[in-house]
């Protein structure tokens, strides 16, 4: 039967540690109150109900002065804190013996789970994390990626100006003689005659006319001199400046109006990535904060184990020394206090583990105490319109969202990618300053300016061919946006509904351990009573403390369960976290 009991002792506390671990966290979005709350009311207040100031007392009434009972609904745990040795420098596993009796154990919640004026809460622990959060970092810094992406589509739309300026040294070259195209009248002589010639080729003379134009007689013809020979000059250096405006027409209207439209969209989509970043941020390091004190209260749970155990090991010590109970029984008493001793420091393992969670979801040093600030049995109230929050979870989530403006975004994507199936039509202005500038014969070594204008329209039909293969790869990657988004839709909507069943039967499960609270402390109560007594065995009274151990955990759990599920629905309704200050 000993063994069964140690059996149930340390099954008790190790679920109890693992039951944060048990629920998977599908995600978070919080800050703020849930939807249908108002400003500053408690979260999951239903909108125009009051929060309960206390909760109700159910059981038998029981008297503040009896050992070993505290109010219902109170946890009646030892303060955590070092675990002790046993009682009169007694060695770890063994029971105190004679009148070392522990004193009784306080009522109430244990000093490790009692607010501290300006100790830690989940929502200071969730604004410490999204001001240090490297998720959300990284999703601001593809927010402000997005936005030069923007930039940069709307640049492209307006006139693209070029300058240019260019320097040219030419190598010498000898350049051949040239005539001149007009030749000129030959003159013979000093009588000022000049020579003619008839249809059959006789030379015959004529005159000189007014202007010096040469007269033939008979319908001859003037002969002509050969041509003058003269040469270009030579300009080894050769300088020139142009500026270039370009006009994309029908791009501008039909393409980069259209790319500049997806960039907007793809903006907003990385806006909304860092809302649900900051959500789940924040929504990890409230539940982190909730594990850490779970933990806590685990711990201070298991420290009264101890305390019970030794309790009873000195009162049974009295039965064995006055030979009204037997030596094995206190033997086993002693294995008792051992294995709650074990447990102990298994339970300040997982506190360990909870702050190293709680420090890294938060980003606090090594040196900044955790103390809590935020009372475990202080009254929640649960959000009651259900409908209210599945439409928010289906339509506000930043995920949603998200995924919306990346499907609109490839859309105005495949309709740009299209526009470039059809001809475009481009004008192009340039103005040259050169020396010396190519259209002036003969070249001079100075500067000139000239201009030119022009209208060109091309179209290839091989890259219209690549540009639909295109589109239709982008128009395939759009439609399987759409069915993610609808995919994550139901996602979202079986998620609202699991966290809101959680947060029901989490605060349903509250009331019921203080019921099994207030029933394990009397039991507790009378079975003692009737040990000392010696009207009963000492496993009846090892049966109740374990009883009671376990009520007490479920108490913790359950307070905690509740919180971390309202956590989670936050984030699962799609309700904004507020962005830190800058």
């Amino acid at each position: 039967m000993m063994r069964r009991q140690m059996g149930a002792l340390s099954l008790a506390v190790w679920l109890a540690a693992g039951a944060a671990y048990a629920q998977t966290n599908p995600g978070g979005q919080t800050a703020g109150e849930l939807p249908g709350q108002n400003p500053g009311q408690p979260v999951g207040q239903p909108l125009g109900q009051p929060v309960q100031t206390a909760p109700p007392t159910v059981g038998p009434a029981v008297n503040p002065q009896e050992p070993g009972v505290a109010p219902v609904g109170q946890l009646q745990v030892a303060p955590s804190g070092r675990s002790r040795p046993g009682a009169a420098g007694q060695p770890m596993g063994r029971a105190p013996s004679g009148d070392e009796v522990p004193p009784e154990a306080p009522t109430g919640l244990p000093d490790a789970l009692r607010p501290v004026p300006g100790g830690l809460t989940a929502e200071r622990v969730a604004a410490r994390a999204l001001a240090t959060s490297l998720a959300v970092r990284t999703a601001r810094l593809n927010t402000s990626a997005a936005e030069s992406a923007r930039s940069e589509a709307g640049l492209q739309m307006i006139p693209q100006i070029a300058l240019s300026a260019r320097y040219t040294r030419l190598s010498p070259i000898t350049l051949p003689t040239l005539g001149v195209s007009r030749p000129t009248p030959l003159l013979l002589g000093s009588t000022g005659a000049s020579p003619c010639v008839n249809d059959n080729g006789v030379v015959v003379d004529g005159s000189i006319g007014q202007g010096g134009v040469p007269v033939c007689p008979g319908g001859a013809r003037p002969i002509q001199s050969p041509p003058s020979a003269f040469s270009f000059p030579v300009i080894l250096n050769q300088y020139g400046f142009r500026g270039t405006v370009t006009v994309p027409i029908t791009d501008i209207a039909f393409r980069l109006a259209r790319v500049y439209q997806a960039a907007g969209r793809t903006v907003e989509a990385r806006r909304l990535d860092e809302e649900a970043a900051r959500s789940q941020a924040a929504t990890d390091a409230r539940v982190a904060f909730y594990e850490y004190m779970r933990a806590q209260g685990q711990l201070a749970v298991a420290e009264q184990g101890v305390e019970s155990a030794r309790r009873h090991g000195v009162e049974l010590g009295r039965m064995v020394a006055a030979g009204t109970a037997a030596r094995v029984d206190q033997m086993r008493v002693e294995a008792q206090v051992a294995e709650s001793e074990r447990l102990v420091l298994a339970a300040r393992e997982g506190v360990a583990l909870a702050e190293a969670q709680l420090r890294q979801r938060a980003h606090f040093t090594a040196d900044e105490p955790l103390q809590l600030g935020e009372a475990l049995d202080e009254p929640v109230a649960t959000p009651t319109n259900f409908n209210d929050l599945l439409n928010r979870a289906t339509r506000d989530r930043p995920e949603l969202r998200s995924l919306e403006r990346q499907a609109s975004a490839l859309d105005a994507n495949v309709a740009a990618t299209r526009a470039g199936i059809f001809p475009s039509l481009t004008g192009q202005f340039n103005v040259d300053v050169a020396n010396p500038n190519q259209r002036f014969i003969p070249q001079t070594e100075e500067f000139n300016t000239t201009w030119d204008a022009t209208i060109q329209l091309q179209w290839s039909p091989t890259a219209a061919l690549v540009t639909n293969a295109t589109a239709n790869r982008l128009a395939a990657q759009r439609d399987a946006l759409e069915a993610q988004l609808q995919q994550a839709r139901e996602g979202f909507e079986i998620e609202a509904r699991a966290q809101w069943t959680a947060s029901q039967t989490a605060a349903a499960a509250i009331e019921s351990t203080r019921r099994q609270l207030a029933a394990a402390e009397e039991s507790y109560r009378v079975r003692r009573e009737r040990f000392l007594a010696g009207a009963s065995v000492s496993s009846d009274l090892t049966d109740a403390e374990l009883d009671l151990l376990r009520a007490r955990l479920a108490v913790v759990n359950a307070n905690v369960d509740l919180r971390e599920a309202l956590a989670r629905l936050r984030r699962a309704v799609g309700t904004r976290e507020a962005a830190p200050r800058e």
